[in-house]
């Protein structure tokens, strides 16, 4: 049997299908349907029904699956003892954010290039929670603790949420009363459903109108910038746009800013470097995270 042939076994389980597995590990998918086909004749049985709904699992797979788990864990902690002696401050550290937070990372990152111009960072954004486990990602900045065991979790700061709208809408509209009766507010699809913006329209926003809904913390900004509503979104983000101005001088919710990195990867310099430059931008910033340098509206 070959070895490699079970990351393609744990790619094939994952995704349900060889295209998804192909594009998870970057070949084509016919060298994954090749290598399945390999690791199932040397161990004499299938691993995989072919139905119309993609592969699924026999039971002979369901057997195996945590011994290569086992494996995969293995020769990845291989890869991150031989990296942790590497002290050089040059090559690629992948950080994984939200879509709200690469942005914010992004214009601070000419400073660490400055400093460090041989090494690179490359910022995954979105919703997808990657595991740090599996090699997936080095570092993420998130807004809830990771309930991995094996990842250490550093609260490095916090971010307030306010409500924003555009200067056209505030001179449209006024201030809202209770209820927000008679006013836009822009809505959060179930995704975002149990962000602090969204919770707190939820109780407080009732009777207002919801002519968007967003399932993403850029596009409610954006709305709100266009003058389409009210919207219940990051400080940090908000409070640097030129047009929105706060709509109440109180907050409505606060969420907590997370480091999370696996032990042994906390130790290759380059990723330290990363590490430290991320938990110093957020304590510098600690004013404009909390929202303490907005623009309120002067009707308030």
């Amino acid at each position: 049997m070959d070895w490699d042939d079970l990351r393609f076994f744990l790619a094939i389980y994952r995704a349900g299908s060889t295209s998804g597995a192909a594009r998870a590990l970057g070949v084509q998918h016919t060298t994954v349907g090749r290598r399945l086909t390999g690791l199932e004749e040397a161990l004499g049985t299938s691993l995989f029904a072919r139905t119309a709904m993609g592969l699924v699992p026999t039971t002979a797979a369901d057997d195996i699956l945590a011994h290569a788990q086992e494996v995969e864990r293995h020769v990845q902690s291989i890869g991150r003892t031989v990296e942790s002696g590497d002290h050089r401050f040059e090559g690629v550290v992948r950080l994984t954010t939200s879509e709200a937070f690469s942005g914010y990372f992004v214009r601070r990152l000419s400073k660490l290039h400055r400093d460090h111009p041989r090494l690179v960072v490359e910022v995954l954004s979105g919703n997808r929670v990657f595991d740090l486990s599996r090699g997936e990602a080095d570092l993420a900045v998130r807004i809830a603790p990771t309930p991995q065991l094996d990842v250490v979790c550093r609260c490095i700061g916090h971010a307030n949420w306010g409500l924003y709208a555009s200067e056209g809408y505030i001179a449209a509209r006024g201030q809202p009363s209770a209820g927000f009766g008679g006013h836009a507010v822009i809505g959060y699809d179930p995704s975002l459903a149990f962000t602090p913006g969204a919770m707190w329209l939820a109780e407080h926003a009732r009777a207002a109108e919801v002519p968007i809904r967003a399932n993403s913390i850029t596009s409610a900004l954006n709305a709100a910038i266009v003058g389409i509503g009210i919207a219940a979104i990051p400080c940090f983000l908000a409070d640097g746009e030129p047009t929105l101005r706060r709509v109440t001088n109180d907050t409505v919710g606060q969420r907590e800013i997370w480091l999370v990195f696996h032990p042994d990867v906390g130790r290759i310099a380059r990723v330290r470097c990363v590490m430290d430059f991320v938990a110093a931008e957020i304590a510098a910033d600690r004013a404009t995270l909390l929202g303490e340098t907005g623009s309120v509206a002067a009707a308030v």
